[in-house]
């Protein structure tokens, strides 16, 4: 019989719950927002350790910035930054106090703290929640301690998580497990009050994981879940824990629960959710899998290199270089050689479910899926490459049940058993095949190493850490494999730890933000304007100058467009000539035009657009701009030389709006 650890089943989750208010009362947080000042250690006193990664885009350039914006407005609905108003509910990652951010958990400590302990206090429960829900999933699958603890925290310390670290990765794990845990419970409650609180949660849950409203993660994880769920209570109904009326019903009142909220939230929100929904990229996509890259999902060992020199690698997007230790093939590999009649009946089902969506999820990343099926599972809407979450989860769970389940001859739970021949034989073919699966492990990512170093020379893999990763990686599929759950976990979330860890620096405060230098300049400015209904900035800097901007809290163009608002957009394209270029979310950046010139929209990629606008034209003055950064001199007839300063060691010009706009 395997041996287990003696834990209780609270510590773990109190001594994450303790860790995560410490890092919050230092007011410390993952945050790469030291990207736009100097991040050396030795110059920049609230970088504790690490390197701010500028390939985190959608953290330090995009939400950061617009959170601390928002800070100044008491945390709106709406947002009047950018092209338009707009609303924040649909937004990911910005919180704000509208009634549907109740539903959203990791949101709730900004509206509560001041903002620098509100940031970290955020950035923590979304760790917090990933690790509590699957931690008490597998707990509640299990009964196994050692194997909760170790899986959440080798799933966390994946380096897809901490590249890709936002809500809709963390907590589209998180919220999804919560809903399966908090059902399960209800199942099994002997008590109606318990019942009724555990359905409350599973509906409250369910909420939580349908507002992410980011498809791409949610349907792999719906997917991988649900098919554990469902073959989890067959399971229970089978094995007469609960008759199959119960989880039918307690699945109906929190469906019905969960869609009374969710039919609120879309009469609250439709028009912008048509918005949404209605623009080029992403609203109407719809995608095929497959054509996805088997380096990455052989990359994960390889985090050291791919975080100290990878951001040349990623170019946009941090998916392109993270990836998770690969383990749901080794556990189905060994679950067919020793025959899933061997698996206990507890955990045969459960393990099949997780294979199940496992496999599914699979085909579609590697291979894609006839268009009706992927139709109806929605996978349509969820690019190959994004689905490696669910394939990454799948893993995690596949061994996870293998490594708790008991392993007797035929299935049957007698103790008497496991010292018969057949027994050993059993024992022997899980060894042997335990090895197997590290000599195969070993190969795959040794020849992923390989291909790695020969294709990207920026990543200066070399041949001795190829093999170190590579056989570092082995080591764990062999110990897991073997059902060593304490050494494997040990070694699992070592490794976890070393190759995901420094894509993260540890950050405190949001200084660059919230103290820059040019704050006082851009408020003094506006402080004077010519005509307070010009009081709009809008800057041809890059975005270490535009996040100070964005982030003082003064109206801006300079924010990342998450839908277009297509009165704002008609203002720059009154014929509608470009509407398939600024239909869709983008990072817009903006140039000046020739005096007296019609505004230009170019499509630089598909989610970036550039606008070319007279800045003392009737554009401008209908979008009411009054003010103009550049990190170039401006000559235009309107604008007037307020200041003239640097920044990070290059010279700013920042101007003010004096005279009336011309015709052009």
């Amino acid at each position: 019989m395997a041996r287990t650890l003696r834990l209780s089943k609270t510590a773990y989750p109190l001594a994450l719950l303790a860790l995560a208010i410490g890092l919050t009362i230092a007011g410390l947080s993952g945050t790469s927002i030291g990207v736009i000042a100097n991040t050396q250690p030795g110059h920049n006193p609230s970088l504790i350790t690490g390197t701010p990664r500028p390939i985190r885009w959608d953290e330090w350039n995009v939400t950061t910035p617009l959170i601390v914006a928002q800070s100044h407005h008491d945390f709106t609905r709406y947002t009047q930054d950018g092209l338009g108003p707009h609303d924040l509910t649909v937004i990911l990652d910005v919180p704000n106090r509208d009634w549907s951010s109740a539903f959203k958990p990791w949101d709730l400590p900004m509206l509560v703290l001041d903002l620098e302990h509100g940031f970290a206090a955020r950035w923590w429960m979304m760790s917090l929640l990933l690790l509590v829900g699957v931690y008490l999933l597998l707990l509640e699958l299990t009964g196994r301690v050692d194997v909760s603890i170790f899986f959440s925290l080798g799933l966390w310390l994946s380096p897809f998580f901490h590249w890709w670290y936002q809500s809709i990765t963390l907590d589209s794990v998180a919220m999804g497990t919560l809903v399966l845990v908090f059902f399960l419970y209800a199942i099994r409650s002997k008590r109606t009050l318990f019942r009724v609180l555990f359905i409350l949660l599973a509906a409250y849950s369910t909420i939580s994981f349908s507002l992410l409203l980011y498809p791409p993660f949610q349907v792999p994880i719906a997917i991988v879940l649900g098919a554990v769920g469902l073959f989890e209570v067959v399971t229970r109904v089978r094995g007469g824990e609960a008759r199959w009326q119960r989880p039918v019903a307690d699945a109906v009142v929190v469906g019905v629960l969960a869609a009374v909220v969710l039919v609120a939230f879309y009469m609250h929100t439709r028009t912008t959710l048509h918005a949404v929904t209605g623009t080029v990229y992403p609203g109407k996509r719809r995608v095929t899998g497959g054509g996805t890259s088997v380096l990455q999902l052989f990359s994960a060992p390889f985090g050291v290199p791919l975080a100290v020199n990878g951001a040349t690698l990623a170019q946009t997007n941090q998916s392109e270089i993270s990836s998770f230790l690969l383990l749901g093939p080794f556990a189905l590999l060994q679950a067919f050689r020793i025959r899933l009649a061997d698996i206990d009946a507890r955990l045969r089902l459960p393990f099949i479910g997780a294979a199940v969506g496992f496999l599914i999820v699979a085909a579609w990343y590697l291979i894609s899926l006839p268009p009706f099926v992927a139709s109806v599972l929605l996978l349509d809407r969820a690019e190959a490459d994004r689905t490696l979450l669910g394939v990454g989860v799948g893993g995690f769970l596949l061994m996870a049940l293998f490594c708790a389940a008991r392993l007797t001859p035929g299935g049957v739970d007698d103790t008497q058993l496991l010292r018969t021949p057949a027994a050993r034989t059993l024992r022997q073919r899980v060894a042997t095949g335990a090895v197997v699966c590290g000599i195969l492990a070993f190969v795959a990512y040794f020849w992923a190493g390989r291909q790695l170093a020969a294709t990207f020379s920026q990543l200066h893999l070399s041949l001795w850490e190829v093999g170190l990763f590579s056989a570092a990686a082995a080591v764990v599929v062999l110990l897991l494999s073997a059902r060593k759950v304490v050494l494997g976990g040990i070694a699992m979330v070592a490794l976890g730890a070393v190759i995901s860890l420094p894509a993260n620096p540890l950050y405190q405060g949001l200084g660059p933000l919230t103290s820059s230098p040019l704050l006082p300049v851009f408020n003094r400015v506006a402080d004077h304007p010519a005509d307070p209904s010009n009081d709009v900035w809008v800057s041809y800097a890059g975005p270490n100058v535009n996040d100070v901007l964005l982030a003082s809290g003064l109206p801006t163009l300079n924010a990342e467009d998450i839908y277009p608002v297509h009165s704002a957009w008609h203002i720059l394209d009154p014929t509608g000539k470009s509407t398939d270029a600024w239909n869709r979310y983008a990072n817009v950046v903006y140039e000046p035009g020739a005096p007296g010139s019609a505004p230009a929209i170019t499509l630089i990629q598909q989610d970036a657009v550039k606008v070319t606008f007279d800045p003392c034209g009737s554009a401008a003055a209908k979008l009411h701009i009054g003010f103009v950064v550049s990190p170039s001199p401006v000559t235009a007839s309107c604008l007037a030389q307020a200041v003239k300063t640097t920044y990070e060691g290059a010279p700013l010009y920042v101007y003010a709006k004096t005279a009336q706009p011309s015709n052009g």
